[in-house]
C-alpha cells in the first residue's frame, strides 16, 4: 500500500531549515579577539605572544561558539606558526595540508589578511559594487570551513567515510565538491581502478581543483564544472555513488521547481542501477544542545522529497547533533497522493509531494533570467521608448500582458506595462495615473532626464547587448554573469519597482486584501520592513490624522526613498524607523497591528534562533494586548500553477511557528494561488519559562509514512 504522506512532527518554535549566517550576530567579542591578535602577529608586531593569546581565547570559546565554523582552523594555523621547523613539516606532511598551508600564507598571507580583515568588519566593505571582493570572501568561507586541516575534531571524518561503503574501482561523483577536501580522499580509496568526478560551480573552488590535480598529477580525478540545471556529467557517464556535503539545504530551499527537479533528475541518469546517493548535511539541534554555525535541514525535509523523487532511505547515521550522513537506494518514482497540498494535522506536517515548503531565491538578482519571449517585450519597451515608437510599446504591453500571469508572478512586467501606458498616454491620461501622491513620485523616480533610469534598467537587466543563443527555445531562460553594470544598484531599482509598482493589484489583488485587514482610523499600524512604502502610504491614508504609521526598514535605501516621498507629499503621520534584525524597536504596548509583507519567510528561513527569538519578543512586546499581527506572504503554489517569482513559505510551517511563540490564528485569505494573508492574535494563556520557551512543551521529533 502506498503512503498517503510523510510526516513530519513540529513540537518546538525552530524553523526546520535555515540558510546562511548573520555574521553581525556570529560575531563575538572573543572572536574577534582572537582575530585581532592574529592580524598583529602578521603586522609583524605583537610577535608570538599574540599567537599565544589568540591560541588561549579559542580554547576557551571552542566549541561553546562557532562549531563548525573557523575557530578551529584558524587555532590550527597559529599553532602551526608557533611551531618548530621539524613539527611544521610533520604537520604538513600531507599534501591537502600543505596546500591549506600554502593557500593562506602565501603572497604575505594576502588571503588570510583579506579574509580576517573583512570577516571580522576590521576593514568594511565600500561605496558601489564590491560585486568581485564579496566573491573572494565567499570563497575564502568555503575554504577555510571546508578544507580545514583541524576538521576531525568536530566533523568525525574518518568515522563518516568508513560507513560510506565506498571501495576500490567505485567511481564517485563529488556534488558541490568545494576545494577537494573529500574528492582526494575519495581519490585515495577508489585506487587507479576506480574514478572520482570533481563537481563544482564556483570558478574559484574550479580553479584551485584543476591546479591540485595537476600539481599532484592526479590521474583518478577529473573536475567538472555544473550549474543549476544538472550535476554536469556527460550523458553516458554512470557513476556507483553520487556525494553531497553540506549542499542539499541550497537545492530544496534556493533552487526553483524546475531547478531542483532537472538537478535531481541528472543524478538519477548518472547513477547506474544499484547506485547510491549520500548525503551529509547539518542538523537541527535543541536549545539544549550546541548548534551548528551556519545553514542547517531537518533531514525530515530531505527524507520526505527525496522519497518523492524516487530515493528510498537505507540508513542514516548521526556521529553528533549537529551533523547526519543519509544513504539512499534509487528506486522507481512513486506515485504521488491523489492530493499534493502539504497541509497540517494537529502537530503533524504532511508532506504529500516532491515540493518545498520553503523557497529563498532573491527576487530582483540581475543573474535571474528572462525567458526568449520576455527578453523580446523587454527589448521592444526599450527600443519603443528610445525611438519614440508607440507601435513597439504596445506591442511589449501585449507581450508583457499575456506573460505576466505565467512566469515571473509578482515581478516587474505588471510594473513596465503601467510605466507603458503611462509613457503614451495624453496629459489628461497621465494627470490621472498620477493622481495618487506615491504613484507621481514613483514615476518621477524612473521618469527623470528623459526617463534615463527606466531606460538604463530596462537595457541591462534584460541585457539587451547580449544575443541570444542559437539553440534556445521559446522559454529557455536566459543567465548572464551582470558584470556590466553594478547589481546592488540594480537590484534597488528593481525593488522600488516591482514594490511600489501602482499596477501590483493586478496579480495581487492588493485592494481586496486590503479590506480584508479592516484597519480603522485613528489606529497605530507598523509595517515592519516596509520597502519603499506602499503599503505605509495605504495604511497612513487608512488611520487618517488622528492615526500613526511607523514604517520600519533595516534597508536605509528604501528608508530615504518613503522619506523624500513623505516630506514632498507633506505626509505628516508616517514615521520610518531604522529597525534591526533582532528588534522591530517601537514602544511598548503601542501597536493596533503590526504587518509584514513578503517578510516572514526571511525571518524564518535566515535568522539565526536567538535573532529570530528577539525579534518576535519585539513583536509581542509592541502589540496591544488585543492588537493582530498580519504576516502576507508567498505560498508554495502545487505542481501547473506558476508561483511567484521569488521567496516563498508555506503557510503550515508560518502557523506552526508563531503558535510557539504565542500568537494564535484568527483568520486568513487566499486570493491567488501565490500569496496568502494569515491574521494572528496574542494567545492570552501563553507563559515562557527562564529560558524563553513555550512551557509544558514536548520536545523532540517524529516522522514517518501515514498509511
Amino acid at each position: 500500500m502506498e503512503p498517503d504522506g510523510f510526516e513530519i512532527r513540529i513540537r518546538d518554535r525552530q524553523s526546520l531549515i535555515h540558510l546562511g549566517s548573520l555574521d553581525s550576530f556570529d560575531i563575538t567579542e572573543g572572536g574577534k579577539g582572537a582575530a585581532r591578535q592574529i592580524l598583529s602577529y602578521l603586522d609583524e608586531e605583537g610577535g608570538d605572544q599574540a599567537l599565544h593569546e589568540a591560541v588561549r581565547i579559542y580554547e576557551e570559546i571552542i566549541p561553546n561558539e562557532n562549531f563548525g565554523g573557523e575557530y578551529t582552523a584558524l587555532e590550527w594555523l597559529c599553532k602551526y606558526f608557533l611551531a618548530e621547523e621539524t613539527m611544521k613539516e610533520e604537520l604538513t606532511a600531507l599534501p591537502m595540508v600543505k596546500s591549506f598551508r600554502d593557500f593562506w600564507c602565501g603572497n604575505h598571507y594576502d588571503n588570510l589578511r583579506t579574509y580576517i580583515s573583512y570577516k571580522y568588519h576590521f576593514k568594511e566593505y565600500g561605496d558601489g559594487d564590491n560585486t568581485q571582493l564579496k566573491a573572494r570572501m565567499r570563497f575564502l568561507e568555503d575554504f577555510i570551513l571546508f578544507n580545514n586541516p583541524d576538521r576531525e575534531r568536530w566533523e568525525t571524518t574518518r568515522e563518516n567515510m568508513d560507513k560510506l561503503g565506498i571501495a576500490a574501482g567505485d567511481r564517485v561523483a563529488d556534488v558541490g565538491c568545494g576545494s577537494g577536501y573529500y574528492t582526494f580522499r575519495f581519490s585515495d580509496v577508489v585506487g587507479e581502478n576506480g574514478k572520482v568526478y570533481a563537481i563544482e560551480t564556483n570558478p574559484l573552488h574550479l580553479e584551485y581543483l584543476e591546479g591540485y590535480v595537476r600539481d599532484q598529477k592526479i590521474e583518478n580525478v577529473e573536475v567538472v564544472k555544473s550549474s543549476f540545471e544538472g550535476i554536469g556529467l556527460p550523458p553516458d557517464v554512470r557513476v556507483d555513488v553520487v556525494y553531497i556535503c553540506s549542499l542539499y539545504h541550497n537545492v530544496y530551499a534556493a533552487f526553483t521547481d524546475a531547478e531542483r527537479d532537472s538537478f535531481v533528475g541528472s543524478i538519477r541518469r548518472a547513477l547506474h542501477a544499484g547506485g547510491r546517493l549520500v548525503l551529509v548535511d547539518n542538523d537541527l539541534v535543541t536549545d539544549e544542545e550546541l548548534p551548528y554555525h551556519g545553514p542547517y535541514a531537518d533531514k525530515e525535509l530531505l527524507i520526505s522529497q527525496l522519497y518523492y523523487y524516487g530515493f528510498k532511505l537505507r540508513q542514516s547515521f548521526q556521529f553528533t547533533p549537529q551533523r547526519y550522513v543519509l544513504l539512499f537506494d534509487m528506486e522507481e518514482i512513486p506515485e504521488a497522493p491523489g492530493y499534493q497540498h502539504t497541509h497540517m494535522e494537529d502537530d503533524r506536517l504532511i508532506v504529500c509531494s516532491p515540493a518545498s515548503l520553503v523557497r529563498y531565491r532573491i527576487i530582483g538578482t540581475s543573474t535571474s533570467g528572462y525567458t526568449i519571449r520576455g527578453k523580446a517585450a523587454g527589448r521592444e519597451m526599450y527600443e519603443g521608448i528610445v525611438e519614440d515608437d508607440s507601435d513597439k510599446l504596445e506591442r511589449a504591453y501585449d507581450l508583457f500582458n499575456c506573460l505576466y500571469p505565467k512566469e515571473r508572478v509578482g515581478d516587474d512586467y505588471t510594473a513596465l506595462m503601467w510605466f507603458i501606458r503611462l509613457y503614451l498616454a495624453d496629459s489628461e491620461e497621465r494627470r490621472h495615473m498620477t493622481e495618487d501622491p506615491l504613484s507621481a513620485f514613483y514615476a518621477d523616480y524612473f521618469m527623470e532626464n528623459d526617463w534615463e533610469r527606466l531606460r538604463t534598467y530596462l537595457f541591462y537587466k534584460f541585457h539587451l547587448e547580449k544575443g541570444i543563443p542559437e539553440d534556445a527555445t521559446e522559454d529557455t531562460n536566459l543567465e548572464y554573469d551582470g558584470k556590466d553594470f553594478p547589481i546592488p544598484t540594480l537590484n534597488e531599482w528593481n525593488e522600488f519597482l516591482i514594490f511600489n509598482n501602482p499596477n501590483r493589484c493586478l496579480w495581487e489583488k492588493t485592494f481586496e486584501m486590503l479590506d480584508f485587514i479592516k484597519i480603522r482610523p485613528g489606529q497605530t499600524v507598523a509595517d515592519v520592513g516596509c520597502g519603499g512604502g506602499f503599503f505605509s502610504w495605504a495604511f497612513s491614508k487608512a488611520v487618517g490624522p488622528e492615526g500613526k504609521v511607523y514604517a520600519t526598514e533595516i534597508n536605509k535605501a528604501a528608508l530615504h526613498y518613503l522619506e523624500e516621498f513623505a516630506e514632498k507629499a507633506e505626509v505628516r503621520n508616517i514615521e520610518t524607523v531604522t529597525a534591526k534584525m533582532n528588534d522591530i524597536c517601537l514602544p511598548e504596548d503601542s501597536l493596533d497591528l503590526v504587518f509584514m509583507c513578503s517578510m516572514y519567510h526571511a525571518v524564518y528561513i535566515t535568522d539565526i534562533e536567538f535573532v529570530k527569538d528577539a525579534f518576535v519578543e519585539s513583536l509581542r512586546k509592541a502589540l496591544k494586548e488585543k492588537g493582530r499581527l498580519v504576516i502576507v506572504d508567498n505560498n508554495i503554489t502545487e505542481k501547473g500553477i506558476p508561483s511567484y517569482y521569488g521567496p516563498g513559505i508555506c503557510p503550515e510551517l508560518v502557523i506552526a511557528q508563531l503558535r510557539r511563540y504565542g500568537f494564535l490564528l484568527k483568520d486568513s485569505l487566499k486570493l491567488i494561488p501565490q500569496r496568502y494573508t494569515l491574521v494572528f492574535e496574542k494567545d492570552p494563556t501563553y507563559v515562557k519559562d527562564y529560558k524563553g520557551r513555550e512551557m509544558h512543551h514536548e520536545k523532540g521529533r517524529d516522522h514517518g509514512f501515514l498509511r
